[in-house]
């Protein structure tokens, strides 16, 4: 089976024309919104940093593995609501290393008591093949198949939406918009396909005011393939901490289950996801989500105030 997998990829992947699913899916999405829409810059009104890993199809040789590093924060400082963000993604798929490294600005409003936010995105793309993890177990000449390390890059752009309503958010975003087309080396190309994503989601609160219900959707889609989730998540406060946890259906993909945990402006979270296609129950993804949030008043106009004092002798 661990051959038979191994020479799939080799033969998706070796091909002179690649067109992949670029983007990654994170279990952790709703709180990766700026991630998936530029838009989501300044969302959270704070300095947000965040790291996801996510090991896919675990127990399969050379499976799917990405580490993406985030910040986002407005900015304060300036006359308006005007906010920034900037991360990189590293992604590692058999023979491939994809590397995204993207800007988000995002311009905020107010409308019908919420924020109405409109982003872009101005990113650089590179790929590279390795071809030293290729196993033949015996000679070949076959020209599709690249004989030595070879990368490239281009240019990206991507724009998106995004409405926040305390009880609510809303965005829609386009990614890859000019389908950017990455040349590695001299015989092989990358094409890159333009995809839209939808994210919503809400905040129920119940009689307890210590428990509340998180529900969110988010919809990914080049109108060729497609990948939804809809997710159920509740919190409860104690002490301080904010406990989590909840359950990801992806029709006729996956089902996530999911536990967190917040404290100190610190989220640490662990996902596991369960294939419902016959992968097995131990090659699932595993994902690990560690974020930050710190409010920014060191960029706020706030004059200080002394007290007159007087030396009397």
């Amino acid at each position: 089976m661990r051959k038979l997998t191994i020479t799939i990829i080799i033969c998706i992947c070796a091909l002179i024309d690649v067109k992949a699913q670029y983007d990654v899916h994170f279990t952790h999405y709703w709180d990766m919104i700026n991630f998936y829409n530029p838009a989501g810059a300044g969302s959270t009104k704070k300095l947000h940093a965040y790291a996801a890993y996510s090991n896919q199809m675990s127990g399969f040789e050379n499976n799917p593995k990405s580490m993406l590093i985030n910040a986002d924060l407005p900015l304060t400082m300036l006359r308006g609501d005007h906010s920034l963000g900037a991360g990189v993604i590293n992604d590692e798929i058999g023979i491939f290393t994809n590397q995204h490294l993207y800007l988000n600005y995002a311009f905020g409003l107010k409308l019908f008591g919420g924020r109405i936010a409109i982003g872009a995105q101005l990113a650089l793309l590179n790929a590279k093949i390795e071809p030293g993890k290729l196993e033949f177990g015996g000679e070949s000449n076959d020209p599709a198949f690249p004989t030595s390390a070879a990368d490239g890059n281009t240019f990206d752009f991507g724009a998106g939406i995004l409405y926040q309503h305390k009880l609510f958010y809303a965005g829609i975003s386009a990614l890859h918009i000019n389908a950017p087309l990455i040349e590695i080396g001299e015989k092989n190309q990358m094409q890159v396909d333009p995809y839209f994503n939808f994210t919503a989601g809400g905040n129920i609160p119940l009689k307890n005011p210590l428990i509340t219900i998180q529900p969110s959707v988010q919809l990914m889609t080049d109108f060729v393939s497609w990948r939804a989730d809809i997710t159920a998540r509740g919190s409860y406060n104690y002490k301080e901490k904010n406990f989590f946890g909840g359950v990801t259906y992806s029709p006729s993909t996956s089902v996530t289950m999911f536990l967190g945990i917040e404290f100190m402006d610190i989220t640490v979270s662990y996902g596991y996801e369960l294939f419902t296609s016959g992968v097995g129950a131990e090659n699932g993804s595993h994902d690990i989500y560690i974020g930050y949030k710190m409010d920014l008043n060191i960029f706020k106009k706030e004059k200080n105030k002394h007290n007159s004092i007087r030396i009397l002798q």
